[in-house]
């Protein structure tokens, strides 16, 4: 456990905490660092959305494309075995990640609690389907999330085999086929931002985001553990590529990745820990503190919407005092 600094205010609530990162956590790192190129590059490349891990992962389902997906041909002929391919696919790789990440912290528990962030475990209770928490998130993560995904991306690619959405190739230039890679973390935090502040209007939180936060204290299945509507208005970050030229690639891609990523933030770990080392890092405290307090941290630590919005949450005692007192007058205001 980390302090910073003697002042109590600073220090974070130790009854809350197992472990946590020097706070306050900072946020924006690429836009404190806008006019410095070297800074920007290097806040791109070791961000919560860095491209070191966005490159594995890149490499990975460019390698299916290339073996195991059905061809354009095939999609572009109709609705067909395809389909299922590819829902075989994405809940191979689901079980894989998500599942193998719950197997290495929770289930076989190879670091102890070495780096893990809340001080409870996964719980059990009444809130939950089937009254427990593990088998809850896999449920709405398996038969929800996973359904939704698979229609986003059977949905996009055969629009794209169909010239019914803006196309690009490689031959049409390599500039903008490599740099919509990099682009896309920018727009999937900006809609992750605004569909996650609908998302708390209290109707809507009411209804269906709720359900995401039974987990206070999250584990890997509890990323996409979603009302199938919010699930929908989640992966909807996909429309973009209506918009924007792309490659199948593109769209496998982003879709993929934003269905994956999830188990990693909520995996309740900073990091897997080898020989003591913290690499590489998973969890986000960021967002964290969000399942803990809710009402903060809506956005992503990589853009700072939430400190212009004044939702930040810095991981101090300080912050939740402030934040406290500001849900405290928005209250009196609707009254």
């Amino acid at each position: 456990m980390t302090q910073t600094d003697s002042d109590p205010e600073l220090n974070v609530d130790t009854n809350i905490w197992n472990h946590h990162p020097s706070v306050p956590i900072q946020t924006g790192g690429i836009f404190r660092n806008i006019l410095n190129p070297f800074k920007v590059l290097k806040g791109i490349t070791f961000s919560w959305f860095g491209t070191y891990v966005r490159g594995l992962f890149l490499g990975l389902i460019a390698l299916l494309w290339l073996t195991i997906f059905p061809t354009m041909e095939d999609i572009g002929h109709g609705w067909g075995l395809w389909i299922i391919q590819i829902y075989a696919i994405n809940l191979s790789l689901m079980l894989a990640w998500t599942g193998g990440l719950h197997l290495y912290f929770y289930t076989f528990h190879i670091q102890n609690r070495f780096l893990e962030y809340d001080v409870n475990t996964m719980q059990t209770g009444k809130k939950f389907t089937f009254g427990n928490q593990v088998g809850d998130n896999m449920f709405w993560s398996l038969a929800s999330s996973l359904t939704i995904w698979t229609i986003y991306e059977c949905g996009f690619l055969w629009m794209w085999s169909q010239g019914i959405i803006p196309q690009w190739s490689w031959d049409d230039g390599a500039i903008w086929f490599i740099a919509l890679f990099i682009l896309i973390p920018f727009w999937d935090s900006a809609h992750f931002y605004v569909v996650h502040r609908v998302l708390h209007w209290k109707w809507m939180y009411k209804n269906f985001h709720s359900l995401h936060h039974r987990n206070i204290n999250v584990g890997p299945w509890s990323g996409m553990s979603m009302h199938p509507v919010e699930g929908a208005i989640y992966l909807s970050v996909i429309l973009i590529h209506l918009i924007l030229p792309s490659h199948p690639l593109h769209i496998v891609f982003h879709i993929s990745w934003y269905a994956l990523g999830p188990a990693a933030t909520h995996c309740g770990f900073e990091a897997v820990s080898v020989a003591g080392g913290k690499y590489p890092r998973l969890g986000d405290f960021f967002h964290q503190l969000h399942h803990r307090f809710f009402e903060c941290n809506y956005g992503n630590s990589d853009v700072p919407l939430d400190n212009l919005s004044g939702t930040f949450h810095d991981g101090t005692r300080a912050a939740t005092k402030k934040m406290r007192e500001r849900m405290k007058l928005q209250r009196k205001v609707r009254e």
